[in-house]
């Protein structure tokens, strides 16, 4: 089987920086080749501007016509329709937060190419069963849509726990620095505990990442870091903060997993942290009782080894069990079985 993996036209593959969906392109191309398929990744990127993903789409049409392939697998909605349009049969995996997330305009229009795009897609890949129940009650068709249900991977090689450097101070958070992953109120919420916050990530907007320090004490800013860094940071870490409301599937939650890592947020993280096994799911009510209920869960977790430990190693077993490449893997066999057949 050969498969064409196409990106988005705007980050390099793998990227160099922050890049989730690129990221996660990349892993899939080396797992699946392990697994003796065939991958070609179809990507050309401008100056990483976000609308480059327009001119790119419109040239994906000729690129494939050099390419063989048995399954085209695309992954942004913008190229999903530009197959539609050439009558090009794909595989769409969608990574939106669209879906949920519709504020401004060009959202809203990201909203209308995604429901498009899970139209027209010979079988679609949602990353969670709850973003599949939502395709299906926002993209009516006259019989059942073609979804599957496939999560994002992680590598447990690559994360894993430095049982020996953790002292319960630490708490990591990882992903962009802007509003919607509220990392301002994981600050407030540790404030005054004498926990530290290191955040790994971009940070785009100073008057945010200013804010960010603000609402804590001891937050720390740490920018883009490289993979080895990255896997430090998790292996010494204590607990993983992920105070977004609007997520599909962090991947930063699975590395966080993978790492034997208890992971404290709202209910975004439902269906991934197990509440009181291997993490905390906090009520999302309003602000106050939200910064109230992460701070008291970091708290009782910051204090308390052995319960660290526990969930730590309960969040590894579901990393294993649940999101470990191979598994992954054969899942995406049967889609393109499918999509093919």
């Amino acid at each position: 089987m050969r498969v064409v993996l196409v990106g988005g036209g705007v980050q390099p593959i793998p990227p160099t920086g922050y890049g989730g969906v690129e990221r996660f392109l990349d892993d899939l191309r080396h797992a699946l080749e392990a697994d003796g398929i065939e991958v070609v990744v179809l990507n050309r990127v401008r100056h990483r501007r976000t609308r480059d993903e327009f001119p790119f789409a419109l040239e994906v049409p000729r690129m494939l016509r050099r390419e063989r392939f048995d399954v085209v697998h695309t992954h942004t909605p913008v190229v999903a329709n530009r197959l539609a349009l050439s009558r090009i049969p794909f595989v769409y995996t969608s990574h939106s937060r669209h879906w949920y997330y519709r504020e401004r305009l060009s959202h809203r229009w990201g909203y209308w190419l995604e429901r498009r795009a899970v139209r027209r897609a010979r079988v679609t890949v949602a990353l969670t069963e709850p973003l599949a129940r939502t395709m299906r009650a926002a993209v009516p068709t006259p019989g059942p849509l073609p979804i599957e249900v496939i999560p994002i991977g992680v590598d447990p090689g690559a994360f894993r726990p430095a049982w020996t450097a953790r002292t319960g101070r630490h708490v990591l958070g990882v992903g962009i620095v802007l509003p919607f992953k509220r990392w301002h109120l994981a600050a407030a919420a540790l404030r005054g505990t004498g926990l530290s916050l290191r955040i790994a990530g971009p940070t785009p907007w100073a008057e945010y990442a200013d804010r960010v320090r603000a609402s804590g004490d001891g937050v720390e800013l740490l920018g883009e870091v490289d993979e080895g860094t990255l896997r430090r940071l998790y292996a010494e870490s204590d607990l993983l903060v992920h105070p977004s409301g609007v997520e599909l599937l962090p991947g930063a939650v699975l590395q966080g997993l993978a790492a034997a890592l208890p992971v404290v947020g709202g209910p975004a993280l439902e269906g991934i942290v197990d509440d009181g096994r291997t993490g905390g799911v906090v009520p999302d009510r309003d602000e106050r009782t939200f910064v109230g209920g992460l701070r008291s869960r970091m708290v009782a977790l910051a204090g308390d080894d052995r319960l660290r430990r526990s969930w730590g190693e309960a969040a590894r077993a579901v990393a294993l069990e649940r999101f470990a490449w191979p598994r992954i893997v054969q899942a995406h066999r049967a889609v393109y079985r499918r999509a093919t057949g």
